[in-house]
């Protein structure tokens, strides 16, 4: 098998988690059997920043992060998506305008995360705040509290379907919404990686390049 003894040194958001991180890191340890992966679960800026100072070698970010003296590349790419309980009256359509659900209070994520951000950003450039009613740290969190009745949700594509069913969810598409979400793998320099952390960023790029 391949791989010799050493570290992957890996910082990474939510939505990278609820994504093809998990997929991807069980098909690179089956390869890489010595090598061990030290993961951490932190948001974008974080991630990045842990990239900056060394800390990390690699970093899996949204792409409105700011990356100053980093090089990146798009390692996902995923729509975001309207969640509502399956009562809901905006699920009557299967498309629901950005500015019709800014009528409607929101389950989110914390204000400082990248999808957030995006979010906050978009209802601002058409003059809008969005109602965050209730914040919480993960996406399945966050479908709960959609499917509880505190709020509708918006989030990736990915990240929805799997609790959609069973929680009695509806995912709608988005208008008037840039909907196309980026994540990006960060990294200081390609040519100083570890060995690990090279064959990682080269598996990235041949999923890319199949999808």
């Amino acid at each position: 098998q391949r791989g010799s003894r050493g570290h992957l040194r890996l910082w990474a958001n939510a939505s990278a988690f609820a994504n093809f991180l998990p997929t991807l890191l069980a098909a690179f340890s089956q390869q890489h059997p010595n090598i061990a992966v030290d993961l951490e679960d932190v948001l974008s800026e974080a991630a990045a920043q842990a990239v900056s100072s060394g800390v990390a070698e690699l970093a899996v970010i949204g792409e409105n992060t700011p990356t100053e003296g980093l090089h990146t590349l798009v390692c996902e790419v995923d729509e975001l998506v309207l969640v509502t309980p399956a009562a809901h009256e905006l699920a009557r359509n299967g498309r629901v305008e950005f500015a019709q659900a800014l009528e409607h209070d929101f389950v989110g994520m914390n204000r400082s995360t990248s999808l957030m951000r995006q979010i906050v950003s978009a209802a601002s450039a058409i003059g809008r705040t969005p109602r965050i009613r209730i914040q919480v740290r993960s996406f399945d969190a966050m479908c709960r509290m959609v499917s509880a009745g505190l709020g509708i949700a918006i989030l990736p594509r990915w990240s929805a379907l799997p609790h959609a069913p069973a929680m009695g969810l509806e995912i709608r598409h988005l208008d008037g919404l840039w909907t196309r979400r980026r994540l990006l793998l960060a990294m200081r320099d390609r040519q100083s990686l570890s060995e690990p952390a090279r064959d990682f960023v080269s598996m990235v790029e041949a999923r890319v390049a199949q999808t």
